[in-house]
């Protein structure tokens, strides 16, 4: 078997294998012998159908049978290649048919491992930083909890800070609806009946001057607001126009914060109060070590990353990039700093941090893959289990649902020992019973 390789880039290779006439014959007969003995054929026990029958009857799936076996070969042949490590098959072509006296030419397209020297990870030192809890921490915990159970009840006083106000209210440009000059503008235009946040503000605030106008309303009110658009804004029609509002308020609700009492303490499943900044404080504290904890991992990584820089297979930064684009997008609509009409103007710019961020992941990837092979680690049946416990909890997926999706249950295996590399690094000394050369 015959294999030249050519350096498309530094982490691509196109491999030409050449597999002489001699052994594809071989193959051909030995899948021909195993359709023979199991084909079942009228008027022929079974194992005893003539070649020619057989080859008749089934010859596209003997065909399909021998193709998959030389492109099997050919890439087993490639994986032997001791000038690279391939890290993923990108392409193979191959002539549709194979013609009987002739050699088949494959040819694959793989991506290798990058080639890099070992940084000296065992000078790195990430202190422990003391993690403390605060009488503060506990009364801005304590008072979300009370957000969370708050009751909106009208009244009929004026509407103040923090009170939601129900209105109707239209924008006008001189004399004209918006609604009529740019139909899509939606609540930059007007709307019927929505409730607004008085003197609300921030990136989730359609028009500010409209959260502002309702403090000091009360139900039945009415009032003007005005409000000049940014030559940035998103709807083109308004950029730099004053719309002027009327406003018309039908109903004014005020926040009442539930009372810490027993029926509070009840309804947060404790005692009394001790018990419940008992578990809040507990809470605080656990949440605090773990982000600790990430900020700790993350900084191992930037020193171990430090001056290091190869070239990465775009097999292994795309699909990494693409999964912190959707990431990345959920997380700017979920803080309200991104609108769905934004998504097509903003799409590249998301992109472009999410290559940027995954290189640096698929970088740090093949280092302490690196570190964990120089060194032995290997997982051990509990360290995989709680491993496959921990993504099936953060997945919200049934464990026995993961252990059956191999692919799901190798970058699980995966990521655990890039863990344990990393846990070396921060050890700063070797656990597995190799010194360091």
């Amino acid at each position: 078997m015959d294999i030249k390789i050519q350096e498309t880039n530094p982490t691509r290779r196109s491999v030409t294998v050449t597999i002489p006439a001699a052994d594809v014959a071989s193959t051909e007969q030995e899948v021909l012998k195993g359709f023979t003995r199991e084909a079942t054929l009228p008027g022929f026990r079974p194992g005893k159908a003539p070649v020619a029958v057989v080859r008749a009857k089934y010859g596209k799936n003997i065909a399909d049978e021998v193709s998959q076996r030389l492109l099997a070969r050919g890439y087993e042949k490639i994986r032997e290649e001791k000038s690279f490590i391939v890290y993923t098959l990108a392409d193979v072509q191959k002539d549709d048919t194979t013609v009987a006296g002739k050699d088949v030419v494959i040819r694959y397209e793989v991506d290798v491992v990058p080639e890099f020297k070992t940084p000296n990870w065992s000078t790195i030192r990430i202190p422990t930083e003391a993690v403390t809890v605060t009488d503060a921490d506990i009364e801005e915990h304590l008072q979300k909890i009370r957000e969370q159970r708050a009751r909106y009840e009208k009244t009929e006083d004026a509407a103040a800070k923090g009170d939601y106000v129900r209105i109707a209210y239209q924008g006008m440009i001189n004399g004209q609806p918006v609604s009529e000059i740019d139909p899509e503008a939606k609540a930059f235009g007007g709307a019927e009946s929505t409730w607004e946040e008085a003197g609300a503000e921030g990136e989730i605030v359609a028009v500010p001057a409209i959260t502002k106008a309702v403090i000091g309303l009360k139900a039945d009110g009415e009032t003007k607001a005005e409000y000049t658009f940014p030559a940035t804004h998103e709807r083109e029609v308004l950029r730099g126009k004053t719309v002027v509002y009327t406003i018309k308020a039908s109903e004014v609700r005020r926040k009442n914060l539930p009372a810490i009492d027993e029926a509070f303490f009840k309804s947060v499943g404790v005692a009394n109060e001790a018990e419940l900044r008992d578990q809040l404080r507990q809470g605080i504290n656990s949440a605090k070590q773990q982000a600790a904890e990430t900020a700790r991992r993350e900084k191992a990584v930037d020193a171990l990353l430090a001056g290091v820089d190869f070239p990465l297979p775009e097999s292994a930064v795309e699909p990494a990039a693409q999964s912190l684009f959707y990431e990345y997008l959920q997380l700017r609509m979920r803080n309200g700093t991104m609108k769905p009409e934004d998504m097509a103007s903003q799409q590249e710019e998301i992109m472009a941090e999410s290559r940027k961020a995954a290189a640096i992941r698929v970088r740090a990837q093949f280092v302490l893959s690196r570190i964990a092979e120089e060194n032995k680690l290997e997982l051990t049946r509990e360290e995989l289990g709680m491993a496959v416990m921990r993504a099936a909890q953060t997945s919200q997926t049934a464990p026995e649902k993961l252990v059956k999706d191999r692919q799901r249950l190798g970058e699980i295996r995966r990521d655990a020992l890039l863990n344990k590399a990393l846990d070396l690094v921060l050890a700063g000394s070797v656990e597995a019973g190799v010194e360091k050369k």
